[in-house]
């Protein structure tokens, strides 16, 4: 089965955000010019029109002006084209289909009479020009108006053309001056974006390099000390609380390996002990027969450790799988008194339990609970003394309590009496118990209470007694 191929890399951010100032940029201007250049192109046409309305009004005013004679008119015509140098316009005065006045050169800009749009008629203002292409292929706007001569007369056609090829000249030449500056622009844009986006990132990269410099000896440091732009102080301080949690996380493992080892050890060097003693010589029957009695203590020893070990790391990685059921709290507490029952009458220790109510939890994870802390109780209490199982409802659950009335716990052990291999038998010798715990019991009942989302807590009082209390809270909670 061949390797799937790597992941593409993605585009840096820096030329993503170069990328977006100069499209953005190119967009911006390139709109803006576009408008730009049609609004001076309107203006043109607008401009272009009034000159064309002028020419009309001029030639209607000389022909109501002289009716009977268009000789003044004729003249005007002729002379239109002669006298501007750019915006030359050209004229065609028909009377029916004859043609009285022409500017000359009118034939090369002026395409036929049925090119040109409709005329408006005699007591109507000209408004709009019409674009063309002139016979010789120049631009040309049009423009058609009919002539009033007086009562009884049918009005004149007169027809006027303006050479545009000069604003059209004009037009390229700015737009070409328009796309040289929009491509300047975004090449500008794209060096100054450049050029603010690694400085604006700048405090970014720093970032990078504090978590680079760190490594598992150095999860002391911290970055958000620094006067970190805005946008980045949250990730500062996100950072550091990562930091915090991955150095708590490392002590942690670093101490649970340290004492997994130190547990293991001593029976571990204690079968290696007791088994070459036992080879160095040869044994009776009886001799063998207690060796292997204490080594198999040894490996129940052992398996109890693994066993626990294993369950906690399982609880550590969310593998461990609840299966709730709702309980008669009376039934449980019995079930474990009962298993505890033959221990507690040999140690001259009263069992009793106290019970109401139900609560929804996994079984077998309450029966191991409550099983390590009547057994830590009937451990630590006297002879002639009670271990108390309780459980009654609480206001957003159930409490479920083991109370003893052995010697109790110094105040400066209860932090810590939940931790992974912490014993405090120093504390609770008088009773004489030889305990032979691995310290994981409690730590076990803290972790079954978290997965069922509630809490262990233990109150303790010196010469009193100890009771351990478990928090399991309702369903709908």
């Amino acid at each position: 089965m061949s390797d799937p191929p790597p992941p593409r890399r993605a585009l840096a951010l820096t030329w993503r955000l170069v990328a977006g100032y100069t499209l953005a940029t190119l967009l911006t201007l390139t709109v803006a010019t576009i408008f730009l250049h049609r609004g001076l192109r309107r203006s043109f046409e607008i401009e272009d029109g009034e000159l064309l309305s002028d020419s009309i009004s001029a030639v209607r005013r000389e022909v109501l002006k002289h009716p009977g004679d268009l000789h003044e008119t004729e003249e005007l015509i002729r002379q239109s084209a002669g006298d501007r140098q750019i915006e030359k316009y050209y004229g065609r005065l028909f009377d029916g289909d004859r043609v009285v006045a022409e500017s000359p050169g009118a034939a090369e800009v002026m395409p036929p009479l049925r090119d040109f749009p409709a005329p408006v008629a005699a007591d109507q203002s000209f408004a709009a020009v019409t674009a063309a292409t002139s016979p010789n292929g120049n631009p040309a706007y049009l423009g058609a108006a009919l002539v009033a001569r007086g009562p009884g007369k049918a009005p004149l056609l007169y027809q006027v053309a303006l050479d545009t090829r000069h604003v059209e000249e004009w037009l390229l030449g700015y737009r070409h001056t328009l796309t040289w500056m929009v491509a300047a622009a975004s090449l500008v844009t794209a060096l100054l974006g450049w050029i603010i986006t690694r400085r604006g990132l700048r405090p970014l990269q720093e970032i990078t390099a504090a978590a680079q410099r760190i490594t598992a000896s150095g999860l002391d440091e911290r970055i958000s000390g620094k006067a970190w732009p805005r946008e980045l102080a949250s990730l500062a301080l996100e950072f550091d609380d990562m930091l915090a949690r991955l150095r708590s996380s490392f002590e942690r493992l670093s101490q649970f390996t340290a004492d997994a080892a130190h547990e293991f050890r001593t029976p571990l060097n204690n079968l290696l002990g007791a088994s070459s003693l036992a080879l160095a010589r040869p044994r009776s029957e009886e001799e063998y027969r207690a060796l292997i009695e204490a080594n198999l203590e040894e490996f129940q020893r052992l398996h109890h450790m693994m066993e626990n070990l294993l369950f906690l790391a399982r609880a550590d990685h969310t593998e461990a799988i609840l299966k709730p059921e709702t309980l008669e709290a009376a039934s449980a507490l019995r079930e474990v008194a009962e298993f505890f029952s033959a221990l507690a009458e040999d140690r001259g220790i009263a069992l009793e339990c106290q019970a109401t109510g139900t609560l929804t939890a996994d079984p077998s994870l309450v029966r191991m609970a409550l099983s390590n802390l009547v057994s830590n109780a009937l451990r630590y209490s006297p002879a002639g003394t009670k271990v108390t199982l309780e459980a009654a409802p609480s206001g957003s659950g159930m409490i479920l309590a083991v109370r003893d009335e052995g010697p109790g716990i110094a105040p400066q052990h209860l932090p810590r009496l939940f931790d992974r291999f912490y014993r405090v038998e120093a504390s609770r010798t008088n009773t004489g118990a030889s305990s032979g715990g691995s310290g994981l019991g409690l730590a076990l009942v803290k972790t079954i209470m978290e997965l069922h989302g509630g809490t262990a807590t233990v109150e303790s009082t010196a010469g009193s007694g100890t009771v351990f209390r478990l928090h399991f809270p309702s369903p709908a909670a």
